[in-house]
């Protein structure tokens, strides 16, 4: 019984969300914000059934091996309901959603975090992508939420292009998969290890299937090259969402990652790992670079999100146990890091009807300093732990990251092996100082410039901020700051939940 009852969150929500969409259909306009509450209760709930499951020891799996439960599905799906709950704290401030629908809004996002809660437990290539295609598909819809908003409209097309096109090649690396190991089936490293001999020779097949795979998890993750939509998407999108497809669609992509990495390394060997090395390497410098030339914030947190994906990826091209730690470490503080910037760009930018100067232009947050300096003070710390300084738990996280690559380079064997890791810690340490630039780029607004428009206007006024921004704000900046001075319990539980890479 107990087996099945690791179902119940997914189960319970996928319900919640059918009720959710019938719920939109009775409840009176009045009260059809009650029904975000309802979705922060469910999501609420079904993270406490998966914090019971993680502490409460090793679970069998369910359905044989097409669904696994262990402490690294667990973890990534607490971090996923963490994010959601978040989410709908930013949707209870933000004006332009019309409280009418809030129940479709709801049910979409609840149906997209049950989608990436099934994605992280998979233990099947097929399962991987139906779970994939859910999450797609609700984030489609919600990306292109304000129907007004030609900018909406227009990120919401390019956001479903790519994803059909990505969706046809995983569908294609996975039948390359299937004719060379004659399964889809995700088996654990052990296993894996078995079936790398009968697998001698196929290499080549291998890193072709991966190659195509990787491309349609780079969709969700926004790996390059397959991250174009990401820009228009995130500035089209309602804040709120924003926020969300910047976070969870990359936690969840980066934990059925990790899975599919385990299988596969024992028979593609170095092949794998040298093109995860090199998607790493492109995604971060990609992004840092073009951040410097961006002049709306959500743009530029969108182009930081790209590189934040480059260095998560460090932890699996590494292969070791820093870099197992690592990725659930940085996955973790990364949603504290960017929820908590994108709910001060909410409070800040707004749009226009609570103080904020309807813009999310750079010039949006000049004199902020002035008009709120804990705002500004708090964005600042947020920037600065997305560049990975001291003492902030950015650094903690990077730091086990980088040292990850550093630690398999002086294990590697042959001539090529360790210069590969070496210059990838090289790159990433490379990448994080350019990231300094554009991040203090948003933090010399904010200080060195006069707030902007007529006097006793928004642009000189303090942003009016609401309770649930409020809220929000404040448990991602004692996430930054508690796990930046004291990270030995974070660790603590970090190398509990972390897996064993091959």
């Amino acid at each position: 019984m107990r087996n099945l009852g690791s179902l119940l969150p997914e189960l319970g929500l996928s319900v919640l969300g059918l009720g959710l969409m019938l719920a939109d259909i009775l409840t009176p306009p009045r009260l059809s914000r009650s029904l975000y509450h309802l979705a922060w209760a469910a999501a609420a709930a079904a993270l406490g059934l998966v914090a019971w499951g993680l502490y409460a020891g090793p679970v069998l799996p369910v359905l044989g091996t097409l669904w696994t439960v262990d402490p690294m599905s667990q973890f990534f799906k607490m971090l996923l309901l963490v994010s959601t709950l978040m989410t709908v704290m930013l949707v209870l401030e933000y004006g332009p959603l019309p409280p009418a629908q809030a129940g479709t809004f709801s049910a979409l996002l609840v149906f997209s975090v049950v989608g990436m809660m099934v994605l992280v437990s998979a233990g099947d290539l097929l399962l991987i992508f139906v779970s994939l295609e859910l999450v797609s598909i609700s984030s489609f819809v919600l990306a292109g939420f304000e129907r007004g908003n030609r900018r909406s409209n227009e990120g919401a097309v390019k956001y479903f292009l790519f994803g059909a096109f990505s969706s046809a090649l995983m569908v294609y690396g996975i039948s390359l998969y299937y004719g060379t190991a004659g399964t889809t089936r995700l088996v654990d490293p052990a296993s894996a290890a078995l079936l790398a001999p009968g697998l001698q020779g196929r290499g080549g097949a291998l890193t072709l299937a991966m190659l195509f795979i990787l491309l349609g998890f780079g969709f969700k993750a926004a790996l390059a090259p397959m991250h174009f939509w990401v820009p228009d998407a995130y500035e089209g999108a309602p804040l709120p969402v924003t926020a969300f497809l910047s976070v969870a669609p990359k936690i969840a992509t980066i934990g059925a990652l990790v899975r599919v990495y385990m299988c596969l390394q024992p028979a593609a060997g170095l092949g794998l790992t040298a093109l995860l090395a090199l998607l790493a390497m492109l995604t971060m410098t990609i992004g840092n670079t073009v951040a410097i030339f961006q002049d709306n914030v959500k743009r530029l947190l969108a182009y930081s999100s790209i590189a934040q994906a480059g260095y998560i990826l460090i932890g699996i091209v590494a292969g070791n146990a820093l870099g197992a730690e690592g990725i659930l470490l940085y996955c973790l503080v990364y949603v504290a890091m960017n929820l908590g910037a994108f709910a001060v760009v909410q409070a800040v930018g707004d749009d226009g009807s609570r103080g904020g100067l309807g813009s999310y232009q750079l010039e949006a947050f000049d004199g902020l300093g002035r008009r709120s300096f804990a705002l500004a003070l708090i964005m600042t710390l947020f920037l600065l732990s997305l560049a990975g300084l001291p003492p902030l738990a950015g650094f903690i996280a990077k730091f086990y990251l980088f040292a990850s690559a550093l630690d398999a380079g002086r294990g590697a064997s042959g001539a090529a092996a360790p210069s590969l890791f070496y210059g990838l810690a090289v790159v990433a340490v490379l990448n994080s100082v350019v990231s300094v630039y554009y991040y203090m780029k948003i933090a010399y607004h904010m200080f060195f410039l006069p707030p902007r428009g007529a006097e006793g206007g928004p642009g000189r006024q303090a942003p009016r901020v609401g309770p649930y921004v409020y809220g929000c704000i404040f448990v991602a900046l004692a996430g930054v700051l508690y796990f930046g001075v004291y990270p030995d319990p974070l660790i603590a539980n970090v190398k509990l939940s972390a897996p064993t890479l091959p």
